[in-house]
């Protein structure tokens, strides 16, 4: 025992020193002090540290001082500690490459590819250990020696695709991921996600669309093909060329509709509304003795209202139809649970667009007593219709409804939406510590989407509670209110009287987004930009800022189609608030109207 701990207290400075070396040197290398990097590294180098670390820092120090003869005496002595070890191998040519002796170099390369062994292991190992290195093509050289030894012509295809991808050899990565899915169809996910990432221009997509056209006509009875080109059409939202190959599909399974709703599903997804409501049409001239004929006349109702909120410009007319349709609906299909998603929807058409809140309080009541309905799916009603109570001024009441759903619901995001609107009433109601309370609790809350509007209005609250005096606030949560419900010329009202009596509070950034709001509520899209404007530039460091941004971004291009000034706005945000909740949606677009890659 007492050698044990005579030992361990020699060696543990032992150790210490020489991790303290290591760092040292690893300094040395950074600041591109390379010659004092290399006297450390050569010294624990040859004390028998061979480590990948060790060799690999003291040969770009040798690389970058000029040194050959060392920097080859190095990859030999690694050589002949790991004899097998295919990267030491690659590694000598490629001294001899960065030294100008690319004779010798390419002597080096060749033999390694002639004496390849038909061990999947050495065959990965030798051409990672040229990818390492960039030599791409004596890369793509092992693999296909490995298929000539093996005779099997589809071997490593998804590695040889990656290749030719690094390469930019478009039509040869798409032959070898092709080869791939023809041996293994369940990869045919992992391939897509490649093809996200290395389709990036139109003359890409085109290419690989030709290639697996002229494949579908050359293999009609093979679904891989024109399984993957549906998935292309998708992507490039061209929903009509994709109907055809799915019905071709769906007919030929007797699929009855199913790859229809499917592909009407990601129309709606993708806001392509015209697309989606041609393919539910589709899926109900089947005939409504088939299982997704339901489905589809659903699909259909909740399209078309999608398309008229999202365009923002309908009359009252259409408004009354879309309700009609609605009641047409549940007139033919009956009042179940199966059709209690209609009904909901129905319910804020009703009160968010038609001004019928008893009529919507109705609807939600309905589902609420309707038997066999989900749990969850009555909770997110009872949310629904606390948010309609207070449009009719009964706050208690809708206060009631929020603490049942969260106290059922405490751990779940559905209980921590109700928790939110609850301390969001307390706000509209002028109790700010009560509110202030509550939405602590919830700046750490799973969805981060409630966490950072907890967060959002809790700093709105602290900030305008300093002081005694809380006038101002409790104006501004009235005004909040009225928008909520909808007096929008109340709202308006409201925030003149704060700005008149306290011209230069605090809460200037606040009104400012909030009078943006109204003006978007109001489809003046022109008054949205000119405040939105105002916000970034006189109060963008403030906590609304990036959400004033993101708004002047996604209103450019959604309702000014003004591509490239949206795509300047997104890029502002993102070199201005790395840190924003919304920087994930903000790259996803910008990457979309770059033309990066395609959108999801």
């Amino acid at each position: 025992m007492k050698q044990w701990l005579f030992f361990l207290f020699v060696v543990s400075p032992m150790l210490l020193f020489g991790q303290q070396e290591e760092q040292l040197a690893a300094q040395y290398l950074s600041n591109k002090e390379y010659d004092k990097a290399a006297d450390i590294y050569d010294r624990l180098y040859n004390k028998g540290n061979r480590s990948m670390y060790i060799y690999s820092n003291l040969l770009s120090c040798y690389f970058q001082l000029n040194k050959p003869e060392e920097a080859e005496q190095l990859v030999k002595k690694q050589q002949r500690k790991f004899e097998q070890n295919a990267y030491y191998k690659v590694d000598l040519g490629y001294v001899y490459e960065y030294f100008n002796k690319k004779d010798k170099a390419e002597k080096v390369y060749n033999e390694i590819v002639q004496r390849l062994i038909n061990s999947q292991e050495v065959v990965s190992e030798t051409a990672n250990a040229f990818r390492k290195r960039d030599k791409i093509d004596y890369a793509l050289l092992v693999y296909k020696k490995a298929r000539k030894m093996s005779g099997t012509d589809w071997l490593y295809a998804l590695e040889m695709a990656q290749l030719y991808a690094d390469k930019r050899e478009t039509d040869l990565m798409l032959e070898e991921y092709l080869a791939a899915l023809k041996q293994d169809t369940r990869m045919i996910e992992d391939v897509q996600g490649f093809l996200q990432l290395y389709l990036d221009n139109d003359a890409d997509y085109n290419k690989f669309k030709q290639v697996l056209l002229k494949k579908v006509r050359e293999f009609p009875a093979s679904e891989l093909y024109t399984e993957m080109l549906v998935w292309l059409y998708v992507q490039r939202k061209e929903f009509d060329a994709a109907l055809l190959q799915v019905k071709a599909i769906d007919k030929r399974n007797k699929e009855r509709g199913q790859r229809l709703i499917q592909l009407a599903d990601l129309a709606y997804a993708n806001a392509s509304f015209d697309a989606a409501i041609k393919v539910y049409n589709e899926v109900v001239l089947l005939g409504n003795d088939l299982p997704y004929f339901i489905t589809a006349k659903e699909g259909l109702i909740k399209t078309r209202a999608k398309k008229l909120f999202s365009i923002g410009k309908f009359e009252q007319a259409d408004l009354l139809a879309l309700e009609r349709e609605y009641e047409m609906y549940l007139t033919e299909f009956g009042r179940y649970a199966f059709t209690a998603s209609a009904i909901k929807e129905l319910a804020s058409l009703r009160a968010y667009y038609l001004n019928k809140n008893d009529a919507a309080i109705n609807n939600l009541n309905e589902l609420i007593n309707m038997p066999r309905l989900d749990d969850k799916f009555k909770a997110e009603c009872k949310l629904e219709l606390a948010d309609i109570l207070i449009l009719k001024g009964e706050v208690w009441d809708a206060m009631l409804l929020y603490g049942q759903v969260d106290k059922d619901y405490l751990e779940d995001p559905l209980g921590q939406e109700a928790k939110f609107r609850n301390a969001k009433l307390s706000y509209y109601l002028g109790e700010f510590e009560w509110a202030r309370a509550q939405l602590d609790v919830l700046k750490t809350a799973t969805t981060q989407l409630i966490a950072n509007n907890a967060i959002e209005l809790s700093l709105t609250i602290q900030d305008n509670t300093i002081d005694s005096n809380e006038e101002p606030l409790r104006w501004f949560a009235r005004a909040d209110l009225y928008y909520f419900r909808n007096r929008l010329t109340e709202s308006l009202s409201t925030l003149d009287s704060i700005t008149k009596t306290y011209p230069k509070h605090e809460l200037i950034d606040d009104i400012i987004f909030k009078r943006a709001q109204i003006a978007l509520k109001e489809k003046n899209y022109n008054q949205v930009k000119t405040l939105l404007e105002q916000l970034v530039k006189e109060h963008g460091s403030g906590i609304l800022g990036d959400n004033a941004l993101f708004m002047l971004a996604d209103l450019h291009e959604t309702k000014f189609s003004d591509k490239e000034a949206a795509k300047k706005y997104y890029e502002q945000f993102i070199e201005t608030y790395p840190g924003s909740f919304y920087l994930t949606e903000v790259r996803k677009r910008f990457r979309a109207l770059r033309g990066d890659s395609l959108a999801n």
